[in-house]
């Protein structure tokens, strides 16, 4: 006889499916996954929970807190993160919102917002250029397939979500030796293409070649994953840190640091903020700017660079051989004027906006009489 699912498990994937007709499938993955992992708490710790309406905040939601912040990532042995806690706490109240016409429905304050923690850094930090050089290094020196995938990810700035779902056809030529990335729509319902140089190319092709071997990938994937996609971004995240360990790198990395990283160095060399959106597939500039780090030799070099090749200069009033004028005729009562003009325009520069429109008005009435006096020089 067919075992009956349990209630409450029942009624959080039907909330899930609901959701799946408008979020990606990487979100509706989320979702998901805090399902599992709550209810596995809950037969854990309250087996007796049969009904939504029989949760209640003590003891069975903050225990639900202490079980976040207990946990540990399987590759490295450390807390969740901030971030991470935060998105399960969010999945599900988000769920028993969605539950609010059930026949049993959950209580009200379950969770409160209070209880979403707050990460200190908004987003990883990107590698140093020193740190960043090191790794590249290492990724080439081991060169099987978990290392191509991430210097793959690094030299594109992919998600580590999207290269795992990248496909074995990704690349296109454009002609002229110019290729391009097919990126797969993850996050956002929406692909994009990634201009690509040589050595991304030729780990696609080592990629390529490496699937084939046992276990092969599936047609459809470019990565092999013999266990399933969740345990090869673990599998992908415990390369990170050992090459990062094996150059010399203390710091705990995480693969979205080299989206970041990849994200300055573009900045570095020149590329504008709208093409740095395209590549990295932002919708909003905002984002783009959250992913760039500047860092005291990039001030130097703008503020150095601004200084030589100014795009916008003020003019500077001559300088007159003596106070007074040495002849007292209508071309030199213009040229005053004009002096007068622009030193009044700097001054105009320097002060508050209230009380810019009279300066305004006095910088025109002066334009006006050097006008008059430039007819009178004209005059024969």
């Amino acid at each position: 006889m067919k075992k009956r699912p349990h209630p409450l498990e029942e009624a959080l994937h039907a909330r899930v499916r609901l959701l799946a007709t408008t979020l990606s499938p990487s979100s509706v993955d989320n979702y998901r996954h805090t399902v599992r992992l709550f209810l596995a708490y809950l037969r854990q710790s309250f087996p007796e929970i049969r009904k939504p309406s029989e949760l209640q905040r003590d003891p069975h939601m903050l225990g639900w807190l202490e079980h976040l912040w207990m946990q540990r990532v399987s590759f490295t042995q450390q807390p969740l993160h901030a971030r991470t806690r935060a998105a399960h706490l969010r999945c599900l109240r988000r769920l028993f919102d969605l539950m609010a016409d059930h026949r049993f429905p959950p209580r009200p304050g379950l969770l409160w917002s209070q209880d979403i923690p707050r990460a200190e850094d908004p987003l990883p930090r990107p590698l140093t250029p020193e740190d960043d050089v090191r790794l590249k290094a290492e990724l080439r020196r081991r060169n099987d397939l978990l290392s191509n995938a991430l210097l793959l990810t690094r030299l594109t700035g992919l998600r580590i979500g999207e290269t795992v779902e990248l496909s074995p056809a990704c690349l296109r030529s454009l002609g002229n030796g110019q290729w391009s990335l097919q990126v797969p729509a993850v996050k956002v319902l929406k692909e994009r293409w990634v201009p690509v140089d040589e050595e991304a190319r030729t780990l696609v092709a080592r990629l390529a070649f490496l699937r084939g071997l046992p276990p092969a990938a599936p047609a459809e994937f470019l990565l092999p994953r013999p266990k399933g996609r969740e345990e090869l971004g673990n599998q992908l995240r415990a390369a990170l840190c050992a090459a990062a360990s094996q150059a010399g790198i203390t710091a705990h990395l995480v693969p979205y640091q080299l989206r970041h990283t990849f994200a300055t160095s573009m900045l570095r060399a020149g590329v504008s903020l709208p093409g740095l959106m395209q590549l990295l597939g932002h919708k909003k500039a905002n984002m783009t700017l959250r992913y760039l780090e500047i860092t005291q030799q990039d001030l130097q070099r703008e503020f150095h660079l601004a200084n030589l090749n100014p795009r916008h200069t003020i003019p500077i009033p001559p300088q007159t051989a003596s106070a007074d004028p040495d002849a007292a005729d209508a071309s030199s009562v213009a040229d005053r004027l004009s002096a007068a003009i622009r030193v009044l325009e700097l001054y105009r520069q320097r002060q508050l906006a209230a009380c810019d429109k009279p300066l305004q008005l006095l910088s025109r009435r002066l334009v006006r009489i050097r006008t008059a006096f430039q007819k009178l020089v004209s005059r024969p």
